[in-house]
């Protein structure tokens, strides 16, 4: 017999208890039974609430040890590259959050920008290490764009060897290419700028994208909102760090940089 009849069995087993007693007490059969199954009925949604409040909580507290437990896990794995240890425990922080504030009835969401997380990857860089990436400019055009060009400015000022191409957009207005332009005159004091047009990227090209060499390579989707193409909300971020990806990313890297020009 499983537990669940068991659990059963007790509840009726305490009902019955109670309408024995109401019996012997009023004398009154049909009395007896009405309050046996009234006063069984009400410990019976007690016990039930109860059981569904424990098994749930039972439920957090292993989602809570997991997540806390992956970061460890992925500590014992020397090779994984430490970004994406990085992204490990925060969405770890990020989950027992969410777990903590929905027992109090609310719900916080953080997203991150693609500049954050841009800046996030370059800001791990060591001096020697070799980063190619491509945008479309407007990321720069916002309070995490400018945070994440000073790290791209002090991360080469340390010895990081950083080309970024900017890929002016087929539909790109006049003001759009006026903001890339004046970009590529700030960076290009720092780092190695070069530029193409959209239409001579091959197709499967045309995206952003951060290499970093032999580590990790990303890749990122967005939709553009509202007049102005400053205005963007990240669609997908993925992070590789496979060999097969590496290898394709190094090719891309090479063909863009043939395709495009030096900006000076």
């Amino acid at each position: 017999m499983g537990k669940e009849w068991l659990w059963w069995l007790g509840e009726f087993g305490l009902a019955a208890t109670v309408a024995v007693v109401a019996g012997f007490v009023t004398r009154d059969v049909s009395l007896s039974i009405l309050y046996g199954l009234f006063v069984g009925t009400v410990f019976f949604i007690l016990r039930e609430h109860r059981r569904i409040g424990t098994k749930l909580e039972k439920n957090v507290d292993e989602l809570e040890d997991k997540a806390l437990s992956f970061p460890v896990q992925l500590g014992h794995l020397k090779e994984t590259d430490p970004y994406l240890k990085q992204l490990a425990r925060s969405a770890r922080d990020e989950a027992i959050r969410i777990i903590k504030e929905v027992a109090d009835d609310h719900v916080n969401l953080h997203s991150r920008t693609l500049a954050d997380i841009s800046g996030g990857i370059v800001k791990l860089a060591k001096p020697g290490d070799k980063i190619f990436a491509t945008n479309y400019g407007v990321m720069f055009q916002t309070p995490q764009g400018n945070a994440a060009r000073q790290i791209n400015f002090e991360q080469a000022d340390k010895g990081v060897d950083i080309t970024r191409v900017f890929v002016e957009s087929v539909s790109a207005r006049s003001e759009d290419k006026r903001l890339i332009r004046e970009e590529m005159e700030r960076q290009k004091k720092h780092l190695k700028v070069r530029f193409i047009k959209e239409s001579e990227l091959p197709a499967d090209m045309r995206r952003n994208m951060l290499f970093m060499y032999d580590r990790l390579v990303a890749y990122a989707s967005y939709t553009t909102f509202g007049s102005s193409s400053k205005t963007q909300l990240t669609d997908e971020i993925k992070i590789y760090t496979n060999r097969e990806e590496l290898e394709k990313a190094k090719e891309w890297a090479e063909t863009i940089i043939k395709l495009s020009e030096e900006y000076k």
